[in-house]
């Protein structure tokens, strides 16, 4: 990972609380395990780095895409997912990835999450 100047300094922190929120959309860990959709993690991992650097850092999708060591189009497609698109995918069982389904969990997981810190 290339360095880049963030704002906030525990990012790893706040990463992991969107990717236990993302988790509970998904259903849970058991979920994950029944629909044989572990795979998934790291994809959804990385979904919500790109978002939160995004939204929150201001980055461009260059940036993070040579922060996270990912392409420039994986970073966009991820960036122009569509959450709703993605839920009725999961909803549907139909795990075709014509859009990024990780990307629009991770928004998913993001809003929920900015929710949260805008109630405190």
């Amino acid at each position: 990972m290339k360095r880049i100047e963030l704002v906030q300094q525990n990012i790893d922190e706040v990463i992991k609380e969107i990717f236990s929120i993302a988790i509970d959309i998904l259903g849970g860990p058991r979920k994950l395990v029944e629909y044989k959709r572990l795979t998934w993690l790291a994809s959804l991992m990385e979904a919500i780095f790109v978002i939160y650097l995004h939204n929150e850092e201001n980055k461009s999708a260059d940036e993070i895409a040579e922060f996270l060591g990912i392409s420039t189009q994986t970073t966009k497609a991820i960036l122009q997912s569509k959450p709703e698109y993605a839920k009725s995918k999961l909803e549907s069982g139909d795990s075709a990835e014509k859009t990024h389904i990780a990307g629009g969990i991770a928004k998913l997981a993001y809003k929920t999450w900015k929710e949260r810190e805008n109630s405190k």
